[in-house]
């Protein structure tokens, strides 16, 4: 898909620092070295763990036709560029690679209704349900989210809840091809942050809620810069739909008017029939019914399609019995799983198993939380691996263990707690080791279907190894 070099930076504030810019040709964009061609524009980026601007000599040496690099970074201090490449320096590669990908794949984004959906917690069922608002009104639907990209009979898994920059024009143009209309999308705090999503002109921003989470290492620095990041989203909106009930309310009002934003609020939740259990569905329900409405979709289509709305690996029953049942949720941190335990009380058991772990290189605080969470609210705990990242499983673990102990006592196999770090193990201690009227709840990963260790992301999936197991055991 070769683009003028002209028209792709045509929106762009820049710098030349070598060569000179005339209409040349583009093969591609790219902003990884391992594959830059000869031909490319070339994008280097700042990460959490890796500056594609120390790679800077490789890259010219590949032969690329134009670089951006970013004002001042360090590794170009000391770097001389000894041939007449066209190097364009700019205060913010993140966003030339949102305004570069917009031009290279022909603004897709314009072509499009989108509907950004954020907030703390309900993004991801909030977004299957106004999906299923808008196909039952006869709308042609693309999604975006935690659980990957959907659109007509693709879906694409993606590594983040919103996608960069580049991935996201390339799948707008994709839908605006597959003649999609809306594309209902997670806006996380990151993308806004760390501008993956700068340049959308969103049609409706959705606010879900707000609570003091993903602040600490890698993610935000405290809680006013996770808010500040969530409320960027109404400077990109042309209409709003809040939950009235979310913590914040006046900050979040503020923003919507001051940026002359269309305001609709979901004023108190309603009482719906839906396929997915638990009080907070019934807020998020409230909340997709307050945009259908915007939009003058009729009550009775709004009921129906959010009746049999289901999300992945939210409270999703993989397996049950008259003896035992088995269910897979993507609870990770204190409040969801508290949501979790009280929705589960309107289901029959006798004991309540939590298998759950916690997420390396995040915030300690979810360790905590959940270990006093959990141990307050389940019967009997099996501590073991979740995406530990660049940590160490067992070290993790005994961040959880440090509230836990407070309710549990430790190897009591009845109501208390055992540690088995390997998640398949985990599972299957919990299957074979079955007690009558068990409900076990297998915790944090819901949908995923990989486990990320030390860099890597590895195939699993929680329902697919409690399958495996139950045939192992003759249970399926």
């Amino acid at each position: 898909m070769n683009q003028s070099l002209k028209k792709l930076i045509n929106n762009l504030q820049y710098e030349v620092i070598n060569g000179k810019v005339s209409d040349i040709e583009i093969n591609q964009l790219s902003f990884d070295t391992r594959k830059v061609s000869k031909g490319d524009i070339f994008i280097c980026m700042k990460g959490a763990r890796f500056d594609s601007h120390s790679q800077i000599a490789d890259v010219v040496k590949s032969n690329p036709k134009a670089i951006i690099v970013e004002k001042n970074n360090e590794y170009l201090k000391t770097y001389s560029f000894d041939t007449d490449v066209l190097v364009l320096q700019v205060p913010d590669t993140r966003i030339a690679l949102a305004v570069v990908s917009k031009s290279f794949f022909d603004n897709p984004d314009t072509k499009l209704k989108i509907i950004g959906i954020t907030g703390t917690k309900g993004k991801t069922t909030t977004a299957f349900m106004i999906r299923e608002i808008l196909k039952a009104n006869g709308f042609k639907v693309g999604m975006i989210g935690t659980i990957g990209i959907f659109y007509e009979d693709n879906h694409i898994i993606t590594d983040n809840t919103t996608p960069g920059s580049f991935m996201l024009m390339e799948y707008f143009k994709k839908m605006v091809d597959a003649g999609i209309e809306y594309v209902v999308m997670e806006v996380s705090s990151q993308s806004l942050k760390y501008n993956r999503v700068y340049g959308i002109n969103f049609d409706y921003a959705v606010w879900t809620n707000i609570m003091p989470e993903h602040i600490g290492e890698n993610e935000h620095d405290d809680y006013r810069d996770y808010l500040e990041s969530k409320l960027k989203i109404f400077t990109m909106s042309k209409n709003a739909v809040i939950n009235s009930e979310t913590d914040e309310y006046d900050k979040v009002v503020d923003v919507v008017l001051k940026n002359h934003v269309k305001l609709f609020e979901k004023k108190e939740d309603m009482s719906f029939k839906l396929s997915i259990p638990g009080a907070h569905n019934q807020s998020n329900a409230s909340l997709a019914y307050t945009f259908g409405k915007a939009l003058s979709i009729d009550d009775k289509i709004i009921r129906e399609a959010l009746s049999r709305t289901t999300v992945p690996g939210r409270i999703e029953e993989v397996y049950s019995d008259d003896k035992i049942k088995i269910i897979v949720d993507f609870s990770y941190e204190g409040n969801g799983a508290k949501k979790l335990f009280e929705t589960l009380k309107n289901v029959d058991h006798k004991r309540i198993v939590a298998i759950f772990g916690c997420g390396g290189n995040r915030s300690k605080d979810r360790r905590y939380a959940m270990g006093e969470v959990c141990g307050q609210m389940s019967d009997f705990i099996i501590l073991t691996a979740d995406n530990s990242r660049y940590e160490k499983t067992i070290d993790i673990i005994k961040d959880i263990e440090s509230t836990l102990t407070k309710y549990k006592e430790k190897d009591n196999t009845d109501d208390g707690y055992i540690i088995i770090e390997d998640r398949r193990e985990a599972i299957r201690y919990a299957i074979k080791n079955r007690k009558d009227g068990d409900l076990i709840c297998v915790m944090g990963k819901g949908h995923e279907p990989y486990m990320e260790m030390n860099g890597e992301l590895v195939k699993f999936l929680d329902k697919e190894v409690i399958y495996e197991i139950l045939k192992e055991e003759g249970l399926a």
